[in-house]
């Protein structure tokens, strides 16, 4: 994204109020026009792609409540086991199971979780056959560390599905110290060149890399989920009522909501821009 980053050109008064060719209700029918992004089903459509099923076993690393772990064995009927290091969300994600057993008690079944660090998951070598960490990778302090554990437990034709988020030339310094410590970030893995050096020096290589941009986010939007609008008011409003927000919420709180919220919104204007990679252990 380079490119994105270069400082536009200068114009003047007269031609910002000329003639430019297009009237502003011409160029807004151009930009109302949807680009067709895809959503989050994205990562299962490549899981699809990978030939999960039945007869395989998926590590959910990092798996919060367990929403996506669920959603894996619920599609593919793969054994799931998902690792989270927060006891909160452990407890979390054993709730949902025992709310989907009363519903899907197939799919609960296809299920074990467990409580542990990316840094020294808790299975044995070649264990699994996928890989899957969405989403979490920004908050691993050793992460070349926490890949090498990826790279042990997959089986040599396995494969690791990672979804993580990457500062863009867009993200001003200024922001990124607001934006990382409230959400409990490391930075430099933020940092797409640091990010595949990890890859390398844990024993991966990267099958397919594609780049995300806003489209999850225009996805939300067109669809009715409005997502980063709401993030985007609420941003607002954090800002505008600090001080009385501050101490209504607490300071964490605020902080961490505020920080969720610009999450959001940078990365519909460009600031932040998701890539989903797919891994493979090196021979």
């Amino acid at each position: 994204m380079q490119e994105d980053a270069e400082e536009p050109e200068a114009t003047s008064l007269e031609d910002f109020y000329g003639d430019v060719g297009l009237s502003e209700d011409e160029i807004g029918a151009i930009l109302d026009q949807s680009l067709h992004p895809r959503g989050p089903d994205l990562l299962f459509e490549i899981v699809a792609g990978l030939g999960v099923g039945p007869a395989h076993r998926v590590l959910d690393v990092g798996c919060g409540t367990g929403r996506h772990l669920f959603e894996l064995t619920r599609r593919f009927q793969c054994r799931g086991f998902g690792v989270e290091p927060v006891k909160a969300n452990v407890d979390r994600a054993r709730a949902a199971q025992a709310r989907v057993r009363e519903n899907e008690p197939g799919v609960a079944s296809l299920v074990y979780l467990a409580r542990g660090r990316i840094e020294a998951i808790p299975f044995g070598d070649a264990t699994f056959d996928l890989v899957w960490a969405r989403d979490m990778l920004i908050h691993v302090e050793d992460l070349t560390a926490g890949l090498n554990e990826c790279r042990r437990v997959l089986a040599q034709n396995g494969h690791a599905l990672v979804f993580q988020m990457f500062a863009t030339p867009w993200l001003e310094p200024s922001e990124a110290r607001r934006l990382w410590p409230p959400l409990a970030a490391v930075p430099r893995n933020a940092d797409p060149e640091y990010f595949e050096a990890c890859v390398h020096r844990a024993g991966l290589s990267v099958l397919s890399q594609e780049e995300i941009r806003s489209e999850w986010r225009e996805f939300a939007e067109e669809g009715g989920e409005r997502t980063t609008s709401r993030q985007l008011l609420r941003a607002a409003r954090l800002i505008r009522a600090r001080d009385r927000l501050l101490p209504q919420l607490g300071r964490q709180a605020y902080e961490s909501t505020l920080a969720d919220c610009l999450w959001g919104v940078y990365q519909m204007i460009g600031k932040l821009s998701p890539r989903v990679y797919v891994l493979r252990p090196r021979p």
